[in-house]
């Protein structure tokens, strides 16, 4: 996404949500126009500057605002509006003087400032221009010739630098409108109107152009994307308290727009080391997920070096330090553990993967644990009445496998980006009744910590030995299997046709294997469907070039004003970019 179009998309949010925290400090009152501005609705007024149709350059349409007095030559000045169109256009400020003996010797004259020049939406944006004056300015031009349609502007001020007077009279246009604003004499067409507009329909279409335009985006570079979340999750906050609990619309459009800013989540709390082509995956849950198979010689042979591990306990055979990658050759969890899913779903994923990937894996798992063992509020007592052995388990762990797991994927953070986390667990929990809602605590409970968002991290649950398999636990699939119920964006993981070695409960070496891979199957379609597979798109193979512009609408190529090109791909990959 591009950093201007990002911009405008914050700003005309935000702005909008500005407006809502004036009318709150606003008494309920009839104003000079002969309408109630209501609180529950937010009525509010602004300026209507409407044209015919689109002229050939910028100067053909204008609308002029008469200063009362010229300002200060030398003097530096801030002039701020809020503008929206009833389409998208562009509208440039050209200060004049207008006593000047060369008046209206428009190429560089010796009475114009040519300042700069916005493109503004269907929503409201606040434009600022900066300038110092070279002349005797009495006059401030808006031209916007080269677009055909309504112009409204609000809270329209001007001040000097330093100075809090106020040089625009009713910027607001909440009192009668004044004789300083008038059209050009020469040119006929353009008309203008104090209006009522509704904050209720400024916001629900902020958030729907917010929506549209931020689902496009697929190459925020990383200061983008934490200040664009940290932007609209204030909006978001914002306007959520304005919306009343029965008001079906504002709900619908601000859970789109929470799904829509979930691709910004990637970056957040990432430290610019973090290398954008690592995936790190985060593995959890008990005996499964450890690795309870002996590895055979094919699992310690041909092992990508883009294939990592970062240990999260101290290995003496072989020697790994807690905290530090290593070529993830088995075990993954801990010294004395087996073969676990994880192996064969980083092989599988590199393999896929463009060479330039790389695949992190953390691994925190332990054998006989229910899900209460990566619950911080319950870990500590259930700990202590469980056996000697188990015991031992969690003390690789210091009695709190979760903070471990935590704290080993803020580490790893500092390298690459955290993708996805994977369970195996349940064969404890036979009898639970509220275990989906357990695992979803723990989810969510990740996601928070780390600050991650779930429609970027999915979780993938593996099944337990299948019934036909002669698995003891086969009948908790159908328990693993509400779990999408409950986390709409968890994944269950098939382990059909995975063969167990003889105890009832753990898969064999071809098992873990098998549904290693199906992990990284899963994981590979839904980073494809997100546009994060970070595959190479061959430019002889496009499906279809679509464009949109800032409000998500299809249009032609040739159309005027900011859009969006869209590249769809016979591999599936969809690339966004700013056109012009």
């Amino acid at each position: 996404m591009n950093r201007k179009l990002l911009l405008v998309t914050i700003s005309l949010f935000c702005a909008v949500m500005g407006i809502h925290s004036q009318d709150n400090a606003k008494s309920e009152d009839i104003g000079n126009y002969g309408t109630t501005r209501s609180m529950s609705e937010g009525i509010n007024h602004a300026l209507e500057v409407t044209t015919a149709d689109a002229k050939q350059n910028i100067w053909d349409w204008q609308m002029h605002y008469k200063l009362d007095a010229p300002l200060t030559v030398g003097k530096k000045y801030e002039l701020k509006a809020r503008i929206k169109g009833s389409g998208n256009g562009t509208l440039a400020l050209w200060p004049i003087d207008t006593a000047s003996s060369n008046t209206n010797q428009w190429g560089g004259s010796n009475d114009v400032q040519y300042e700069a020049s916005y493109d503004f939406t269907t929503s409201w944006k606040t434009f600022t221009w900066n300038f110092s004056a070279r002349f005797p300015l009495n006059e401030l031009d808006f031209v916007f010739g080269q677009y055909g349609g309504s112009i409204f502007f609000d809270d329209v001020t001007l001040k000097e630098v330093g100075s809090d007077k106020e040089l625009i009279v009713n910027g607001d246009f909440e009192s009668t409108l004044t004789a300083n604003w008038e059209k050009i004499s020469w040119q006929g067409g353009v008309s203008f109107k104090v209006v009522s507009t509704s904050y209720k329909g400024d916001l629900l279409q902020a958030i729907k152009d917010a929506k549209a335009t931020l689902e496009e985006c697929t190459d925020l570079k990383r200061e983008e994307a934490v200040a664009a979340r940290a932007e609209l999750e204030n909006a978001i906050a914002e306007a959520e308290a304005f919306v009343a609990e029965n008001d079906e619309d504002y709900i619908a459009e601000t859970e789109k727009l929470k799904k829509a800013t979930a691709n910004l989540s990637q970056w957040i709390g990432v430290p610019e080391s973090a290398d954008p082509n690592f995936q790190i995956y985060l593995c959890f849950g008990q005996s499964n997920m450890e690795g309870n198979a002996t590895p055979e010689a094919q699992d310690y042979e041909n092992v990508s070096e883009r294939f990592k591990m970062m240990a999260a306990v101290d290995f003496s055979n072989p020697v790994r330090k807690r905290g530090e990658w290593y070529i993830a050759i088995p075990p993954l969890c801990r010294q004395g553990t087996g073969l676990t899913p994880a192996d064969y779903f980083g092989r599988t994923m590199v393999e896929k993967l463009p060479d330039n990937v790389k695949v992190g894996v953390i691994n925190v798992a332990v054998g006989g644990t229910s899900i209460k063992g990566f619950m911080e509020e319950y870990v500590a007592d259930y700990v202590a009445g469980e056996a000697d052995w188990f015991k031992n388990y969690m003390a690789c762990y210091d009695n709190n496998p979760f903070r471990r797991l935590v704290e080993t994927a803020k580490q790893a953070q500092k390298y690459g980006i955290i993708r996805g986390i994977l369970m195996h667990q349940g064969e404890t929990d036979g009898g639970m009744g509220n275990w989906a809602q357990n695992v979803k605590k723990v989810y969510e409970r990740l996601l928070d910590e780390l600050d991650l968002s779930a429609d970027n991290v999915p979780l993938l649950a593996g099944e337990t030995v299948q019934t036909d398999q002669g698995g003891y636990c086969g009948g908790f699939n159908n328990v693993i299997a509400t779990l999408p119920n409950v986390i709409p964006t968890a994944h269950v993981i098939s382990s059909k046709g995975c063969p167990q070695k003889g105890d009832g409960l753990h898969f064999t070496a071809e098992g873990y294997r098998t549904i290693g891979k199906r992990y990284a199957e899963c994981m590979l379609e839904l980073l494809k469907s997100t546009g994060m597979n970070g595959v190479a798109a061959n430019e002889s193979e496009v499906l279809s070039i679509d464009y949109f512009d800032a409000m998500g609408r299809k249009v032609k190529g040739d159309c005027q004003g900011l859009k969006i090109k869209r590249v769809t791909y016979k591999n599936g990959t969809v690339k966004s970019a700013k056109a012009l």
